[in-house]
C-alpha cells in the first residue's frame, strides 16, 4: 500500500490496516456515504468512519479463557466422529414418496401411450414366434411316403395318377409351405422392429424429458442451499444426484408400465392361441404357468449373472482397493512405522470378505440352476404326454399341428416374462436415489441466495 507505482483496492473490516490509504470509502446500505483520507474522515464530528474506528479502539472485557473453557466443554459433549453422509442418507430415506415420483411422469402420458402400444406389439411377437416355430417343425417333418405304381390313387396318393405326380405334388406343397413360413418371419421381423421402435421412442423420450426436468429442479434447489449443506456432503455425492440418481426415477414411471404391458400382452395372446388350437392342453398349461415362470426367472438370473454370490463390498477405506490406495499414498509413514505386515494382513481380510464363501455360493448357484432345468424338463414331459394322449384318443378333434401350435405359442409367450424382467432397476437403489432427490428438492435452505424477499436497494 506504501508503493505509488500501482493502484491498490483493499476491502477491510479491521480499519487499522487501511489507516495510511490515500482515500477511504465507507459503504453503507449499498451506497457510498463517506470518502477521503483517514485524517479528514476523523475530523467529522458524527461521521460513520469515525464511529467505527472508535468502536474498534474500545477495550474488550470478554474473558477469552472463559470462552475457551466453554468450547472445550461443548466439544466433549458433542460426538467428534459424526457421520454426516449417514445422517443425510437417513434423512433422504424418510423423504421418499412413490406418488411424488409418478407425478413427474404425468406430463408425458402421450409418450407412455405410444410406448405401451409398442410394448403390446413387442409382447405379441413371442407367441407369434411360437406359431411360426410350430409351422417350421411341421414343414421339416412333412411326411413323404414310399410310392408303388400298383397302389397309386389309394390312401395317401389319392388324386395322383403316377408316383412321379405324387412326389412332384408333395415337393410343390413343401415349397409353398416354406414360402408361407418365410412371409410369417417377415411379418414377425416387421412387428418386432415397429414394436421396439415405439417402445424406445415412447418410453425413452418420456424418460429423457423427465430427467431434464428433474435435473433442472434439483440444480435450482442445490443452488439455494446454504454453505453448511455443502460442508456435510462430498462433491461426489452432490454430483451423483444430478447425474445418476435422476435416471432411477424411470423405475417408478415408465419401467413398470413397459414390463406389465409386455407380460400381459404376451401371456394373454399365448393363452388365446393355445385355447383356440387345443383347449384341454391350454387348461393344463394354465396350471403349470407359475412353475414355468419361476423356472424361467431362475434361468434368466443365472444367464445374467444375478445369482452370483458374494457380499457387495463398497469401495471404501476398508475395501481391498481402498487399502491399496491408502497404503500407497502413505507409503513413507507405513515404512517408517514398519506397518507393512499389518497392511498386508488387512488386505487379505478385505479380500476374504469381498470374495465370500466361494464353495457354498457355487453349490447354491448349481442347486438353483438344476432346479430351474428340472422344473422345465418335467413340465415339458407332462405337456408332451398330455398332448400325445389327446391326439391318440381324439384324432378327429386334434392333430399334430394343433398340438405344436398350442404348446409353442404358450411356451414362447413365457419367454417374454424373462425378457421383460431383464435390466429391471434394483428397487432398493431406486428408492434410495429418489429419496435423495426429493429431500434436496423439498429442503428449505436456511439462507436462500435466490430468494427475492428481503430488503431491496433502490
Amino acid at each position: 500500500m506504501e508503493s505509488h507505482d500501482r493502484t491498490t483496492i483493499v476491502i477491510a473490516h479491521r480499519l487499522s490496516t487501511i489507516r495510511n490509504a490515500d482515500r477511504i470509502a465507507v459503504i453503507a446500505g449499498g451506497k457510498l456515504v463517506e470518502i477521503g483520507p483517514h485524517d479528514e474522515l476523523m475530523e467529522k464530528p458524527n461521521g460513520r468512519y469515525k464511529r467505527l474506528v472508535e468502536s474498534q479502539k474500545r477495550k474488550n472485557d470478554v474473558s477469552v479463557a472463559a470462552i475457551k473453557k466453554d468450547n472445550l466443554l461443548t466439544l466433549e459433549q458433542d460426538d467428534e466422529n459424526v457421520d454426516f453422509e449417514k445422517e443425510a442418507e437417513e434423512e433422504s430415506s424418510k423423504a421418499f414418496n412413490k406418488s411424488d415420483a409418478r407425478k413427474f411422469a404425468l406430463p408425458e402420458t402421450k409418450f407412455y401411450i405410444i410406448g405401451s402400444i409398442g410394448a403390446a406389439i413387442a409382447g405379441g411377437v413371442f407367441p407369434a414366434w411360437g406359431i411360426v416355430f410350430a409351422e417350421m417343425i411341421g414343414l421339416l417333418f412333412y411326411p413323404v411316403f414310399p410310392c408303388d405304381e400298383d397302389t397309386v390313387g389309394t390312401d395317401y396318393t389319392v388324386g395322383y395318377s403316377t408316383c412321379s405326380d405324387y412326389y412332384n405334388g408333395s415337393a410343390k406343397e413343401i415349397q409353398e409351405m416354406s414360402y408361407q413360413i418365410a412371409l410369417y418371419w417377415c411379418g414377425i421381423i416387421l412387428a418386432c422392429f415397429v414394436g421396439n421402435l415405439l417402445v424406445f421412442y415412447g418410453f425413452g423420450y418420456a424418460t429423457e424429458r423427465i430427467n431434464k426436468r428433474i435435473r433442472d429442479i434439483t440444480f435450482s434447489s442445490l443452488m439455494r442451499q446454504e454453505v453448511a449443506f455443502f460442508d456435510k456432503r462430498s462433491v461426489g455425492s452432490i454430483t451423483s444426484q444430478l447425474q445418476d440418481d435422476v435416471a432411477f426415477i424411470f423405475a417408478f414411471s415408465g419401467e413398470p408400465i413397459r414390463t406389465l404391458v409386455i407380460n400381459v400382452s404376451s401371456v394373454v395372446t399365448g393363452l388365446t392361441i393355445s385355447f383356440i388350437y387345443m383347449w384341454p392342453f391350454a387348461l393344463l398349461s394354465l396350471g403349470v404357468i407359475p412353475f414355468m415362470g419361476f423356472a424361467t426367472a431362475l434361468e434368466m438370473k443365472r444367464f445374467l449373472g444375478e445369482d452370483e454370490g458374494g457380499e457387495a463390498v463398497e469401495d471404501g477405506r476398508d475395501s481391498p482397493g481402498g487399502i491399496i490406495v491408502e497404503t500407497l499414498l502413505n507409503i513413507r509413514t507405513v515404512s517408517a512405522l514398519t506397518m507393512e505386515e499389518q497392511r498386508f494382513k488387512d488386505y487379505e481380510k478385505a479380500l476374504e470378505k469381498a470374495e465370500g464363501n466361494v464353495i457354498a455360493e457355487s453349490a447354491v448357484s448349481g442347486m438353483f440352476s438344476g432346479l430351474s432345468i428340472g422344473i422345465q424338463q418335467w413340465t415339458n414331459a407332462l405337456q408332451f404326454w398330455w398332448g400325445g394322449w389327446l391326439m391318440f384318443n381324439y384324432p378327429d378333434k386334434f392333430d399334430f399341428n394343433d398340438f405344436l401350435v398350442s404348446m409353442f405359442a404358450l411356451l414362447f409367450s413365457l419367454f417374454a416374462l424373462g425378457a421383460a424382467a431383464g435390466g429391471v432397476t434394483d428397487k432398493k437403489k431406486a428408492e434410495a436415489a429418489a429419496g435423495r432427490l426429493f429431500y434436496l428438492i423439498n429442503r428449505k435452505s436456511a439462507i436462500d441466495p435466490l430468494s427475492t424477499s428481503g430488503k431491496k436497494l433502490s
